[in-house]
């Protein structure tokens, strides 16, 4: 009897360490992604036809692929001049980003936050 309840509770804290593995590692993959706000610098297109993109925010420099497959975000990067403003979120593989969100935006907010003092 002891050992069929052993089994048991061994498999239940196994299946909710998983889970919390499994939690764990979207986290890390998340907060692993480029995210950038900025202008883009230079445009051009890959031997496999996908879309280059370097985009500047500040001294950095940024190199954005936009793959074909994805296909809103390929026809909005044909639509984007030089010179506008993107925000641009992607996932590091090899020597360039693979980009997985793109956005236009009217204006970049340079803005920093500063600390007030107290009174």
């Amino acid at each position: 009897m002891r050992k069929i309840l052993g089994n048991k509770m061994d498999k239940t804290l196994k299946n909710i360490i998983s889970a919390l593995a499994k939690q764990e590692k979207k986290v890390k993959e998340f907060k692993s992604r480029t995210r950038v706000k900025g202008k883009i610098v230079k445009k051009g297109k890959t031997k496999k036809g996908s879309i280059k993109l370097i985009v500047q925010k500040g001294d950095d420099k940024y190199y954005f692929v936009v793959v074909k497959a994805h296909k809103e975000n390929y026809a909005l990067a044909e639509m984007l001049d030089v010179g506008s403003f993107v925000s641009v979120a992607g996932k590091s593989k090899f020597r360039a980003i693979i980009c997985t969100q793109l956005k236009q935006l009217h204006k970049v907010d340079e803005s920093r936050q500063t600390m007030l003092p107290f009174t």
